[in-house]
């Protein structure tokens, strides 16, 4: 392993700090509130709900609301079952069928402390839907539509339909006979706010992997998470919204984009608390003056599944967090693929992660092949760097000038085998992000650890230790055993150009484990697998290579005949050469005047 490839390793492990770092919600963001809403901190056993105004009697009266009750009425298909509520017209219990919670109850993403009201304003009367009660029009065990009537011949209308087998529920929003009631132009205020509830058994990771998505109009999506600002406004016209948490999301499409939107988190303030966090949507359309005004939305209930949100045709995919640039693309056009037409075949969600690595690592040959034959080229020559290190004792610019002339000479490039390294960098980082993001993965067991997608533990500790936590993921501590295996074997493949630098070298070789033990603790177990298996895989590809595809002594007699060829240098290595031996003269002069 040469200074290079340290350098790169020393980078990676710096981006995994940086990142989660960055991440990490902090006690002062935690603490932020939103305006209008409850600050005080959200406990286990009550919830933040909004505070609507009292209901004018005048508005009670012109609406029929002194006869109105409450009414739920549940619509359900093989997926999904909802129940909606007369009062608003709303949502009231989303229930995603297919899928438990950590402890094995039903998994509830909206249960009732939810608002869906739209806001608007007749002359100086403000009106506000969720404070009063529709009737029930129409309802069969797909479909369910809402009636409130403001008089004879004026009503809105809310109408939800659920198509079978899928997470897509259209949804009408009607206003019937309100040109002679309202402005042409007048806005419509549309207000959401739901109680992410936690569904997973690390409350930690769910908060920090909940949010908002919104897709401003001819853009890409962008989002509001309790980690980087309490509050955000949409730049302009926004497609949709969603409700995200780690695993799920609750998504609202305009077929007319929102004219404004504005979004905001409330975080608790209490680790007791079961709410991951409130989430706020504002969001704004203007009505068009005309007997029947219809504005068409749908809701996609579900999970964060990326195939299934991309085929809803809206760039919904981009609600799971892929990574950026090319990190993104290695997941959607190598990762992603292979997992999907693994799954096709095999059920065993450990089973793929082993075939995806062993398909990847294999894919990866020609570059792992360059790699280790770099490291030979260089492990041949130190006899050869042993002579030169004597004859250029306490002289390192001279022994680097030297090392780099045997190098040109004998037909070695230094940089071979840490070029190739650094390609697979995207596939590394791209592999960081998959595995947490995969809801596939999400409950998924697999020898001693229960659930893929979170961190395994063999071992709960009745203490927290400070950067590591209260647990022991043995899939983290096989990774690091296994990169202090690899980089031990490379250690002794790779020649040091000094004492220091092979202590250096040795170092980094016991640090890097160490720090991953750390580090790794809380991952995914997907993720810590895969680094386990990767590790492995190439330290049996070293072995292979050095065994059936190496022969050092004839690649010993193929250097030193190289060494005899007349060396045609690059204009960089003669610029490079020339910098050097100016930087060489000018030491001997400076060595003579002293």
């Amino acid at each position: 392993m040469d200074r290079n490839t340290i350098t790169a390793l020393v980078l990676l492990a710096l981006l995994f700090i940086t990142f989660n770092w960055m991440t990490r919600p902090s006690a002062e963001q935690q603490k932020n509130t939103v305006a209008q809403t409850d600050t005080s901190a959200v406990k286990s056993n009550n919830s933040t709900k909004p505070t609507l105004a009292p209901l004018d009697s005048s508005v009670a009266a012109s609406f029929g609301q002194a006869t109105a009750a409450a009414q739920t009425v549940s619509i359900e298909n093989e997926v999904l079952k909802l129940n909606l509520s007369n009062k608003g017209g709303r949502i009231e219990r989303t229930e995603l069928k297919k899928y438990k919670t950590h402890d094995g109850k039903p998994l509830i993403l909206a249960d009732g402390s939810n608002t869906m009201s739209y806001n608007f304003a007749i002359g100086t009367t403000p009106i506000e839907t969720q404070q009063m009660y529709f009737k029930v029009q129409q309802s069969t065990p797909e479909s369910v539509t809402f009636r409130l009537y403001a008089d004879s011949s004026a009503y809105i209308e809310q109408t939800y339909t659920l198509k079978k087998e899928s997470y897509l529920l259209d949804y009408q929003y009607n206003m019937v006979g309100f040109d002679k009631k309202l402005a042409n132009g007048a806005p419509i205020k549309l207000n959401l706010q739901t109680e992410i509830r936690k569904q997973e058994h690390d409350m930690k990771t769910e908060r920090t992997n909940s949010g908002i998505y919104f897709k401003p109009i001819d853009d890409k999506a962008d989002y509001l998470f309790s980690a980087s600002d309490a509050t955000k406004q949409a730049s302009t016209q926004t497609n949709w919204v969603a409700l995200t948490q780690e695993f799920f999301n609750q998504t609202l499409i305009a077929k007319t984009p929102f004219k404004t939107a504005d979004f905001a988190l409330q975080v608790p303030t209490t680790d007791d608390s079961l709410i991951v966090q409130t989430q706020i949507a504002k969001l704004a359309f203007d009505y068009q003056a005309q007997p029947t005004f219809s504005y068409p939305m749908q809701w996609y209930i579900g999970p964060n599944h990326y195939q299934t949100l991309k085929s809803l045709d809206n760039d919904l995919e981009q609600i799971v967090p892929l990574g950026w640039g090319i990190f993104g693309w290695v997941n959607k056009f190598l990762v992603i693929p292979i997992f999907n037409l693994l799954s096709k075949f095999i059920s065993n969600y450990g089973i793929i992660i082993l075939l995806l690595t062993v398909i990847i690592k294999f894919a990866l040959w020609p570059l792992t092949y360059r790699s280790y034959l770099s490291f030979a080229k260089m492990n041949v020559l130190k006899p050869e760097l042993e002579e030169l290190r004597k004859q250029h004792e306490g002289d390192a610019q001279g022994m680097q000038a030297a090392q780099m002339q045997l190098y040109s000479k004998a037909g070695v490039n230094p940089l071979g085998g840490c070029l190739p390294q650094l390609l697979q960098f995207p596939i590394l980082v791209g592999m960081y992000r998959f595995f947490p993001a995969s809801v596939e993965l999400r409950q998924a067991s697999f020898l001693w650890a229960k659930d893929l997608s979170s961190y395994d533990s063999i071992l709960s500790l009745p203490f927290t230790i400070p950067f590591y936590g209260s647990h022991v993921s043995l899939f983290a501590l096989l990774a690091a055993a296994s990169t202090y295996a690899y980089s031990k074997l490379n250690n002794q493949m790779t020649p040091s150009s000094s004492p220091e630098m092979a202590m250096q070298m040795k170092i980094m070789q016991n640090f890097m484990p160490f720090m991953m033990i750390f580090l790794f603790n809380s991952f995914a177990a997907g993720l810590t697998y895969y680094f386990f298996l990767s590790n492995i895989i190439s330290f049996g590809q070293q072995w292979a290579i050095r065994k059936y595809f190496i022969n050092e002594a004839a690649l010993h007699e193929e250097i030193q005949e190289n060494r005899k060829k007349p060396v045609q240098k690059s204009g960089f290595q003669k610029r490079l050469d020339e910098a050097m031996e100016m930087q060489r003269q000018a030491k001997e002069q400076k060595n003579k005047k002293k």
